[in-house]
């Protein structure tokens, strides 16, 4: 089965090869109204700009967690933090970088504390599963962190500093440079942070070895080789030690150690009808456990993961795209002293259609081989579309199969690890309406999503009367919901106002049980406000979570309850190109108590102050 996807990367790969030509390269823009066909438009979408990455914290957590309805649980600041995209698990939950997958391999999912906002330009969050042809395993939705190379724009460089309560402080350098035919993009960050604030509820505790420092080095270097051709490096080093908050000054303190690196050559074509990408990616993630700060003894993992992807897409009419998708990954890892080393193949092949059937109406549909060594070779589909009522109003609507096979720790983890593990089925279905006006642009999207075969771990009685935690397929769910999301905009002569909300109600029903999945809430809301005048901007940041229930019985005496958290900024700017910008942000204005995860109370009211520098 790889024999044949590999042959088939060499046929799709000479067939752009001799439809090459000497024709002067126009570059393609397929618009139809305002609409270009270039990816999924049936998704429901949220795009962070750079502004917006830079108001917030560095680290994902807290830009999604103010931004979007997405749902966190966090073992205190800087901990371990995973999501809840509506409603389904944190491995259903798919981050990409520039197109890949670096979910981890070990784990499944993506500790969204190890991510800092500060090495990208642009986030996009979709909900949702959306186009299967070239994306799997997004069950709840998908996280595309992005960096742009623009080119012919000369020099410019930033520097940003922020310092606040608890001796936290973050210190970000990013530089370009781009002539006509090469862009160059460097970019330095780091955060630490001591961590020990007092429990607002509790003002003779504070947070005990809780103290993090995290770093990232990002580098994209990207030169059009001629008219038609581009070619891309991006490279990305992440290195982070933190240690684990305790719950009682008691306990035994533990660290953990991260190193990643993630490479990517990626190279790009336009020809009259076929356009090609093709995309090559190595990427390592390591970590190191220790039980005790005492002691060198600790528990290792590491997983090497090679991946390819080769995209060819044929314009068969104006308004007609036909795409191929080959993808090929290998996992090389273990995880645990006591794991062997552990080696693992997955492909897929896809084709897919995207159609504007005119100015009003546009459909995408694909259907996806998965090509597995252990589980089969599933038939995935999806199919969605847009329809413009009216100049104002417009509905989406996206359905689809995924599945998600287990994890190396489902399998492998040393006594605990469950080799007789079937992959998770999903089918999912969700319908947005969109309203957009000159001020307001407005969607609330429903969704209904079936999972069989959750992959949960749960605790099971030990032979001698103590409890462990095993992987099993036990859980159906039945997922159901609504996102609305909000954007509007004011200018009154130099005053300038915009609001962006997010609410999200979900219900996530294990069906085995009749309940509310645990660290799910039925509800989330956010807000932000901001107001401009001349070189002054003030902002006020809004977060409703309700409750969340920490059992699978849902027993009232064993929840979170609901809680409110209020941010205010303020910053001024100096110059006009050259631009020097200092501000001062107060956050938890109201010095609310509240967790994410129980016994891991959250930082009170806190301050910070940054300075922006733009040359």
């Amino acid at each position: 089965m790889y024999k044949a996807l590999i042959i088939c990367f060499y046929v799709l790969g000479m067939q752009y090869v001799c439809a090459q030509d000497d024709t002067i390269y126009l570059q393609e823009a397929i618009l139809l109204g305002k609409n270009p066909i270039e990816q999924s438009q049936t998704q429901s979408e949220i795009v962070l700009s750079d502004s917006i990455l830079k108001r917030n914290q560095p680290s994902l957590t807290n830009v999604l967690n103010l931004n979007t309805s997405i749902y966190f649980k966090e073992n205190g600041v800087g901990m371990v933090s995973s999501p809840s995209f509506r409603g389904t698990t944190a491995s259903q939950t798919i981050v990409l970088w520039n197109g890949i997958n670096i979910n981890s391999q070990t784990t499944g999912q993506t500790d969204f504390n190890t991510v800092n906002v500060r090495g990208f330009d642009q986030i996009k969050i979709k909900g949702g599963a959306g186009n299967v042809a070239e994306t799997n395993n997004a069950v709840g939705g998908s996280i595309e962190l992005i960096n742009d190379l623009a080119y012919n724009q000369g020099f410019n460089a930033e520097i940003n500093a922020k310092y606040g309560s608890f001796n936290t402080y973050s210190t970000t350098i990013n530089t370009k440079y781009s002539s006509e035919n090469t862009s160059l993009n460097l970019g330095l960050s780091r955060y630490a942070s001591d961590n020990d604030y007092t429990f607002s509820n509790q003002t003779s505790r504070k947070n005990s070895n809780g103290q993090f420092y995290n770093q990232n080095l990002s580098l994209g270097v990207g030169h059009k080789l001629d008219s038609k051709n581009r070619l891309r490096f991006l490279g990305n080093l992440f290195q982070a030690n933190r240690h684990l908050s305790v719950i009682n000054p008691f306990e035994t303190k533990k660290k953990y150690e991260d190193f990643n690196t993630r490479s990517l050559v990626h190279w790009d074509s336009k020809q009259k009808k076929f356009s090609t990408d093709f995309k090559i990616a190595y990427l390592t993630e390591s970590y190191k456990y220790f039980e005790s700060l005492n002691s060198d003894n600790y528990e290792p993992g590491k997983v090497q993961t090679f991946t390819s992807n080769f995209k060819l897409s044929y314009q068969a009419r104006q308004n007609l795209r036909l795409i191929a998708f080959l993808e090929y990954i290998r996992n090389d890892g273990f995880s645990g002293t006591s794991m062997q080393d552990q080696r693992r193949h997955i492909g897929s092949m896809s084709i897919s259609a995207q159609h504007w059937v005119n100015s009003k109406f546009y459909y995408e549909l694909g259907i996806r081989q998965e090509l597995s060594e252990s589980y089969g070779n599933p038939i995935l589909y999806s199919l969605g579309g847009r329809l413009k009522l009216t100049d104002f109003y417009a509905i989406r609507f996206n359905g689809s199969k995924n599945f998600r096979i287990p994890t190396y720790n489902d399998l492998y983890w040393p006594g605990a690890g469950n080799p007789n593990l079937i992959p998770e089925t999903s089918y999912q279905v969700e319908l947005t309406n969109e309203i957009k006006t000159k001020p307001v642009f407005f969607t609330f999207t429903f969704y209904h999503n079936w999972v069989e075969n959750l992959i949960r771990w749960i605790p099971n009685s030990g032979v001698l009367g103590g409890i462990f935690w095993k992987p099993e397929n036990i859980a159906n769910v039945h997922i159901y919901g609504l996102e609305a999301n909000l954007q509007a905009k004011k200018s009154i002569q130099d005053h300038h106002f915009s609001l962006n909300s997010t609410y999200g109600y979900t219900v996530s029903n294990d069906q085995n049980l009749d309940k509310q999945l645990v660290y799910v809430p039925y509800h989330k809301a956010t807000a932000t406000l901001t107001y401009a005048w001349k070189n002054l901007s003030l902002y006020y940041q809004f977060l409703f979570n309700g409750k969340v229930f920490t059992t699978t019985r849902n027993e009232s005496e064993h929840q979170l309850p609901h809680y409110f958290l209020s941010n205010i900024g303020l910053d001024y700017r100096f110059g006009t190109k050259k631009q020097f910008t200092i501000g001062t942000e107060l956050l938890n204005l109201t010095d609310y108590a509240y967790e994410t995860v129980q016994a891991r109370p959250a930082p009170g009211r806190n301050i910070h102050f940054f300075i922006n520098l733009t040359l």
